[in-house]
């Protein structure tokens, strides 16, 4: 079962002039109407506004939020009102809460999206209403468990597992048996490094508008232009991503992870966007030489969107998974994974068998605050 995978920056900003000779593709060009306003979403609010936005770790009930989940929806369904099954997820520390106002955002039966479909043209609105027939809501780290374990990596045994995200960065010792609640920590994310370098270019540059989430652009990047004038960052990055890893994640792993768990594991997995940071991971590396692999798998920072994914494919049946998705709204980036084509029903059966958790498995992690 070949997956799809769509991502767009987390952002989003007011901007009610029509737009015109714009010609790329849906995700690149996405402006949605909502409560008599229009709102550019993802790369579109990058490149056409001023000062695209969206808060850290922000609520369903928030309206950041819910413009990147339509966002997601409306790149799901090809831009097609029709019926879909969605699993998306929440950092373990703030879970319970959010997952109330989810399933609250989520429980309308029929989701409308209104979009520009025509922004070649100065504007053209259409509709699209979508079914949400089937809602599953986890912690974060569980749909990367899933992702390793379901997915093609297929790995049936004990790992550990650190999900870099922007927000939050998350741990944990999964078993066959399920994770182990002691180990699964949340902690800062990637974000710690990036506004410590915002704090130190600001103390001797001016910034002019640019705001944290530009700068994590400039971050990814590896340079910044100032004062028409182009800066290399991969120095300043590779020093404040040093300082993160051991002001905030060797302290946190080394209080949640025990010589009695390195007995039972000898593999660490990293996922999530900070480990496409070699330097990062270089980290990891040393820490642990000598008594974990350290391992990056392909396609890292896609893992929670495929986990989600996988979980919605077995809700969906082999007959129906062109209408699973998997959606991760990240603080960075919004990741959505769908089915790539559907497959012959005799292999799409056994694929979806093989790529996701029985009925009955538990998905809770009990314990965890």
């Amino acid at each position: 079962m070949e997956t799809k995978f769509v991502s767009i920056p987390s952002v989003i900003e007011r901007h009610d002039k029509p737009l015109t000779q714009l010609t790329a593709a849906l995700e690149k060009r996405i402006q949605l109407f909502e409560a008599g306003a229009s709102f550019l979403v993802g790369d579109l609010a990058l490149t056409q506004g001023q000062v695209p936005y969206r808060n850290i770790n922000s609520s369903p009930s928030d309206l950041d939020y819910q413009l990147l989940a339509k966002a997601g929806l409306l790149l799901a369904s090809g831009a097609k009102s029709g019926e879909l099954v969605i699993t998306t997820g929440f950092p373990s520390a703030v879970f319970e809460l959010f997952k109330l106002q989810a399933e609250k955002f989520f429980s309308e039966r029929d989701v409308i999206i209104e979009y520009n479909s025509d922004t070649l043209n100065g504007g053209g609105r259409s509709r699209v209403q979508l079914t949400i027939s089937h809602l599953e809501i986890m912690p974060e780290i569980l749909g990367c468990i899933n992702a390793i374990r379901k997915g093609p990596l297929a790995d049936e045994g004990n790992f550990f597992i650190v999900s870099l995200g922007y927000g939050t960065c998350e741990t944990a010792l999964s078993t066959a048996e399920g994770p182990i609640a002691r180990t699964c920590v949340s902690v800062p994310g990637l974000r710690h490094a990036v506004n410590t370098l915002y704090d130190e270019l600001s103390a001797s540059y001016y910034l002019s508008m640019k705001n944290e989430h530009m700068i994590n652009q400039s971050f990814q990047r590896g340079d910044m232009v100032i004062g028409r004038k182009r800066m290399n960052l991969l120095n300043a990055r590779s020093t404040h991503l040093a300082s993160y890893y051991h002001e905030v994640l060797s302290p946190a792993i080394r209080k949640a992870f025990t010589d009695i768990d390195f007995e039972k594991a000898d593999r660490l997995y990293l996922v999530g966007g900070g480990a496409l940071y070699p330097e990062l991971a270089s980290h990891f590396q040393q820490e642990f030489e000598g008594i974990l692999d350290v391992i990056v798998p392909d396609g890292a920072e896609n893992f929670a969107s495929l986990g989600y994914f996988l979980r919605s494919a077995l809700w969906c049946g082999p007959n129906h998974v062109e209408r699973a998705v998997g959606l991760d709204i990240g603080n960075a980036y919004t990741v959505l994974s769908t089915s790539e084509k559907r497959a012959p029903k005799e292999n799409l059966a056994q694929a979806v068998l093989e790529s996701t958790y029985l009925m009955g498995e538990k998905l809770s992690l009990s314990g965890i605050d």
